[in-house]
């Protein structure tokens, strides 16, 4: 299956402005806002990518953006390439994964002042850095004795390894405890490109049960830890994994993580749906809003019958040789997301570059 990030880098988000700072003081729950953090009101963000938009101008722009529209959240990364604040967590500074690209407590300051409800995305399993300087806790290639590469050439930790969970939480708790109002989990899961057959996950057996059993194994340590800090836990999953009932051999139960998380966030792009894997009359990318609204009522089954918990990433991009994405596209997916019950939405675009028409007016 395609992975977004596999599909959308560009030679953009490598051109890096290296900022540092100080140490950043802790916060509190009680400083949350209430009826945003709690779910009472839906969630309706963009995100921000760190390796693209490196300065504070481009921070400014999304957040004016924000403070414009109907949107009222931001999702910025903590930790994907590397951690992008000055993390004191042991495991990453050990690892030499700790590459501050900008001053968080001034950020989350803010999104503070402008009720601007903040979510942290934390890459998991797909960790080069870290592979790198601990190789006893990648995935190996049973054929070089080396790191397995995907198909980007990428390495990526063992979801198996319990030393990665407990410090993949303590960034959890860390960032919420600096003021995030959500810890969002991506690459929560086993790699699903590249050859898998040379793929050695150490002595456990590698089975649907014991992928997704890591999987949600990691997840629920997560909530027991994340509930003093007050923030809301998160996860993205294929969005495919509304339909089907198998793991996809990536260890993704929608159902069973949906029971462990306050927000499931499939990846519901309609580019990246293979042409005749919904029942409409052409490639998904060419109906957003059928995609969108399919996807919604396969949720809702899997999920006993709501989309509430739902809170789907939404397509502002476009792919090579694919219709080009517009306004109306994405405002088509918005739409369809909320018919559909959904909790929220948010929407995906590798440069931070939205159609600023398609969001309705600020309130």
């Amino acid at each position: 299956m395609i992975d977004r990030r596999d599909v959308l880098s560009t030679p953009l988000s490598r051109r890096v402005v290296l900022q540092t700072f100080a140490a950043t003081p802790f916060l509190v729950a009680a400083n949350r806002r209430p009826a945003v953090a709690t779910g009472r009101v839906p969630i309706k963000a963009i995100h921000l990518n760190p390796l693209v938009t490196a300065d504070r101008a481009g921070f400014d722009r999304l957040v004016d953006l924000i403070e414009r529209t109907e949107l009222n959240a931001l999702v910025l990364d903590v930790k994907e390439e590397a951690v992008y604040y000055d993390s004191a967590v042991p495991f990453y500074t050990d690892a030499g994964a700790v590459a501050p690209r900008y001053n968080l407590a001034a950020l989350l300051d803010v999104l503070r002042q402008r009720d601007v409800y903040a979510i942290a995305r934390l890459v998991v399993f797909k960790d080069p850095l870290v592979a790198a300087a601990r190789p006893d806790l990648a995935v190996l290639d049973t054929v070089t004795g080396g790191p397995w590469l995907d198909q980007s050439g990428a390495t990526w930790l063992n979801p198996f390894a319990r030393e990665v969970w407990e410090a993949t939480v303590a960034l959890a708790v860390e960032a919420a405890n600096l003021g995030f109002d959500e810890v969002q989990s991506d690459y929560v899961r086993f790699p699903s490109d590249g050859d898998l057959a040379t793929a050695d996950f150490g002595p456990d057996p590698v089975t649907p049960e014991t992928r997704t059993a890591a999987i949600a194994g990691l997840l629920g340590l997560a909530r027991e830890r994340l509930v003093p800090t007050g923030a809301r836990i998160a996860a993205d999953v294929f969005g495919y994994t509304l339909f089907v009932d198998t793991d996809l051999g990536i260890g993704q139960d929608s159902a069973r993580l949906a029971r462990l998380v306050d927000v499931l966030c499939p990846m519901v792009y309609p580019s990246h749906f293979p042409a005749g894997s919904l029942l409409l009359p052409g490639h998904p990318n060419d109906f957003p809003s059928e995609t969108i609204a399919i996807s919604m009522d396969a949720g809702k089954t899997k999920l006993g019958g709501t989309a509430r918990k739902l809170r789907p990433w939404l397509q502002d991009f476009s792919l090579p040789g694919m219709r080009a994405y517009g306004a109306e596209d994405l405002r088509a997916q918005i739409d369809a997301a909320e018919a559909g019950g959904a909790g929220g939405w948010m929407v995906w675009d590798p440069n931070n570059v939205y159609h600023e028409t398609a969001f309705g007016p600020a309130d």
